[in-house]
């Protein structure tokens, strides 16, 4: 049986709030594949908009996407919604969507002009892609992985054959 995990309020309610944001920006929605399973069935031609579809739905994020949203929202909590540069990452993440956001930020590499604060939080983002394979560099990590090359990941490399 698995332990229920208990969510602090206010980060459930700034997590609600990101949601809703990401659902509503007026952007393309095709930007949230990673994010929201199935995100074609809000792009099918209606009277509404898909952005008013996915308001109305409010469908979960994918295990990686709500992950990396709570763990923005555990670093830097209200301070997303101000003026400075937890605001500019909170808007980058609706720009690219959850998943998309976490895997550039991985790409930055360790000399990339990242605040000291937001470090932890990138290494945060490559345990949720640990911990979710298939959201993040999925086929990287298979290619590396059948070359016999360390992955991160639980698995040992594939043997050639």
């Amino acid at each position: 049986m698995r332990g229920t995990r208990v969510m602090d309020p206010s980060e459930d309610a700034l997590y609600q709030r990101v949601r809703l944001m990401l659902f509503s920006a007026d952007l393309p929605v095709q930007r949230l594949q990673a994010d929201v399973e199935d995100i074609g069935r809000f792009t099918a031609p209606d009277v509404r908009s898909p952005h008013l579809r996915l308001v109305e739905a409010m469908p979960v994020l994918t295990p990686a996407a709500e992950a990396i949203v709570r763990a923005m929202i555990r670093v830097y909590g209200h301070e997303l919604f101000g003026p400075g540069s937890a605001s500019s990452g909170l808007r980058a993440l609706l720009k690219a969507g959850p998943v998309k956001f976490a895997q550039t930020a991985l790409l930055l590499g360790p000399d990339a002009p990242v605040p000291e604060r937001a470090r932890p939080l990138v290494a945060e983002f490559n345990r949720i892609f640990e911990r979710h394979p298939g959201s993040g560099f999925a086929e990287a990590r298979r290619l590396l992985s059948a070359i016999g090359l360390p992955v991160g990941c639980d698995e040992p490399p594939q043997t050639s054959r």
